[in-house]
């Protein structure tokens, strides 16, 4: 067990490592959605983001995903390496690990395609927004400015 809490504290630790974790929940995504949908028209007529549905249409799914693997990536370093030190360093993991699992379990909505699932993927959806807005609201009422 203490090897299980040394590892987690190692990753947790490393932003990096952290920041991989919302761009392999996206390939993760789009690859049990296209498993489970079938076909093309079910992800037209059915996908949630409209960035998906139009790289179907125009057959540019690969550039899409290539695309906003590097965006997450970047993203999630650029955010987790700013509050690394900082005491709000946690919630930039929360943010992560809850964008992660939204994601995850928007591909996994494929296979059981209920609509009380599907509510709790956006719900999970709405509290990666709400997170990122009580840690920017939060931060904007308790950091000092900087001295001129």
């Amino acid at each position: 067990m203490e090897l299980k809490s040394g590892i987690l504290a190692k990753i947790y630790g490393n932003f990096k490592i952290l920041a991989l974790a919302p761009a392999i929940a996206v390939i993760l995504d789009y690859a049990l959605t296209f498993y489970w949908a079938g076909d093309t028209s079910m992800i037209t007529t059915w996908e949630a983001s409209p960035f998906v549905r139009y790289a179907v249409i125009h057959d540019l799914m690969v550039p899409y995903l290539i695309a906003i693997v590097l965006f997450y990536y970047g993203a999630s370093y650029t955010v987790l390496r700013i509050l690394h030190n900082s005491e709000y360093y946690k919630f930039g993991v929360l943010l992560i690990l809850t964008l992660s699992i939204t994601h995850i379990s928007g591909g996994l909505s494929w296979h059981f395609r209920n609509a009380l699932y599907s509510n709790g993927v956006f719900v999970l959806s709405l509290m990666s927004v709400v997170i990122s807005l009580i840690l920017f609201g939060f931060t904007l009422l308790h950091e000092r400015p900087a001295d001129s």
